[in-house]
């Protein structure tokens, strides 16, 4: 981990720099670049796919990553909060990987989706019938909810 002024940075965060900035990469590439395991990347890339936060592609068997924001458009206000915390943290488990970075991973992923999951929220509360005011204040309440580790 590098401490980079005032946030903490970890070798997924790295990892996910390097991804945005090559374009498209290969596992093999990743590991080489950033001084780890191929099977430390695999697992790292398998969770951010499956997460869709990264795409895969193969040309013939060499795979290929790549930051994967059209899906993040598409699935602008299918987010259904508790389930998805829980599923996400059952996966990084799954995949061994640590709790603190399942935990930074999670800020990441809500700070990337606050306003698909707010529109959802939104939708939400209309469809129930209460008034916006009340909406916007347990929506603060919400997001503090998921936002808790």
């Amino acid at each position: 981990m590098v401490l980079d002024s005032s946030i903490l940075r970890t070798d997924v965060d790295d990892f996910l720099s390097l991804v945005q900035k090559m374009g498209k990469i290969t596992l093999s590439g990743a590991a080489k670049q950033m001084g780890v395991s191929e099977s430390t990347v695999e697992s790292w890339a398998d969770f951010l796919v499956e997460e869709k936060i990264l795409g895969i592609e193969y040309k013939f068997t060499t795979p290929y990553i790549f930051m994967n924001i059209n899906d993040r458009v598409k699935s602008r206000s299918s987010f259904s909060g508790f389930e998805i915390k829980e599923a996400f943290f059952n996966k990084a488990s799954k995949r061994n990987i640590p709790r603190y970075q399942a935990v930074l991973l999670w800020t990441k992923y809500l700070s990337a989706n606050q306003d698909s999951i707010k529109i959802a929220f939104m939708e939400k509360v209309k469809e129930r019938g209460l008034p916006p005011e009340k909406g916007h204040m347990l929506w603060k309440k919400y997001y503090d909810l998921l936002r808790s580790g």
